[in-house]
């Protein structure tokens, strides 16, 4: 009997021992003693593996520049407060990122930004597609904007505006450590206010229920005109993949081809590799020039050069891009389609981050120790010929309602592919 006392009594101790271990660690994780920590070591990693920081007076204007934390801090404060030391990277990568659980709360829609107004792009809650948002939590949406948009702190103020957008509004929830968001909006094409209550879900079931219908690109004929407008750069699975290459099959006899890359969502290289592969005729690589670093000095990496695809289009090409393509993927489509001339670039107020002249690659992720958090930079640095080569129509951008309906982007197709028409015949 003593014996089970004795054991039971040390059960009890391990475990409440174990959870005050715990409580101690979770409370001193968030310490501006361990943030701190933090800080220190992603400027370590940043001194030791961004593409730029080879040069010893970049680095030290990283590495001297004090980051003041002096109380406990979330994830999404401690990367707000690293925003003045990554900036200076301009570079449109470095940040630090917040690897989100299955069971983080976000909401059940997706947004775009559109003409400065935050619109519902996709949506399993009563807010309909195409409702404009007004406030969250009695906030303004603009001003919620304002606050987060340097958790993409490399980008310029439009372009890591639309980011948090595309990219981060619909966290949320998980930012504000949320459950239930008062959201007030417009319905779509309508003045009249209207008030939700909207619950967050667990970001598993958020995911299961996008990549159910998710689509990367969608395929328009209009008289001898093969429209492929890409949709989002990421790739999920095989299946997605497959239905990716039919729809890229369609293209091998078509007379006239328009890629249309605005408002796609971010990803990899795949998808513009792949439309590379099929417009060249020869190996090629896909940067003019790529610079990497070795040590404490640059050096020009070699690359493994595209081979072309046996079904090429052998069609007049179209690129149709506006100031929402600063994406990597549509910078490394752009600037190749402009370097070996293989396609005529439309572009509406084309972002300014095009006609640098660089863009940032080779992505690197390392975790911090006590936040959890990872800070992200490049590792590869592209130089290009920044004069892009582009002309405009007469007509105008699409909008948000040819973004969210079919019918009413069909009929902008119609008037753009007259408006090209009407100038082949002058």
């Amino acid at each position: 009997m003593k014996w089970f006392n004795f054991t039971v009594i040390f059960i009890i101790a391990i475990v409440i021992i174990g959870l005050l271990g715990f409580y101690i660690y979770e409370h001193y994780r968030y310490s501006p003693f361990a943030l701190l920590v933090d800080v220190g070591v992603a400027k370590e990693y940043l001194r030791d593996r961004h593409v730029d920081l080879w040069n010893p007076v970049k680095r030290d204007e990283i590495i001297f520049q004090d980051v003041d934390i002096t109380e406990r801090l979330s994830t999404y404060e401690f990367a707000l407060k690293l925003e003045p030391v990554l900036s200076k990277l301009d570079d449109g990568i470095t940040r630090i990122e917040i690897p989100l659980k299955s069971t983080d709360k976000v909401l059940p829609m997706s947004f775009k930004l559109v003409d400065g107004d935050v619109i519902v792009y996709k949506s399993k809650c009563e807010i309909p597609v195409g409702s404009k948002i007004l406030t969250m939590n009695g906030y303004q949406i603009k001003d919620i904007i304002e606050k987060y948009r340097d958790l993409i702190p490399n980008l310029d103020e439009p372009e890591s505006e639309y980011a948090f957008v595309d990219k981060l509004l619909y966290t949320y929830p998980n930012i504000i450590d949320g459950s239930t968001i008062h959201i007030t909006y417009y319905l779509p094409n309508s003045r009249v206010q209207r008030t939700a209550y909207v619950k967050a879900i667990d970001k598993e079931k958020w995911d299961a229920e996008i990549k159910k219908d998710i689509e990367n690109v969608k395929i328009h004929k209009i008289k001898d005109y093969t429209v492929l407008r890409i949709l989002g750069f990421e790739i999920f699975d095989k299946k997605q993949m497959t239905s990716l290459l039919e729809a890229f099959g369609e293209l091998n006899d078509a007379t006239n081809v328009i890629f249309d890359l605005r408002y796609a969502s971010d990803g990899d290289n795949t998808i513009p590799t792949i439309i590379i592969s099929k417009l060249i005729t020869s190996p090629t690589e896909l940067y003019p020039r790529y610079i990497g670093r070795f040590r404490n000095r640059e050096v020009e990496k070699k690359q493994i050069p595209i081979e072309p695809d046996e079904h090429r289009i052998d069609a007049k090409i179209y690129f149709l891009v506006n100031n929402t393509c600063f994406y990597q993927p549509q910078k490394t489509l752009i600037t190749f389609v402009n370097e070996h001339k293989l396609g005529n670039i439309i572009a509406w107020k084309l972002s300014e981050s095009i006609t640098k002249g660089i863009y940032y690659t080779d992505e690197f992720w390392k975790i911090l120790p006590n936040t959890r958090t990872y800070v992200v930079m490049p590792q590869g640095r592209v130089e290009y010929d920044a004069n892009i080569n582009s002309s405009i129509g007469d007509g105008p951008d699409i909008g948000v309602t040819e973004i969210i309906d079919d019918n009413s982007y069909l009929e902008w197709l119609k008037n753009f592919i007259a408006m090209l028409e009407s100038k082949k015949e002058e």
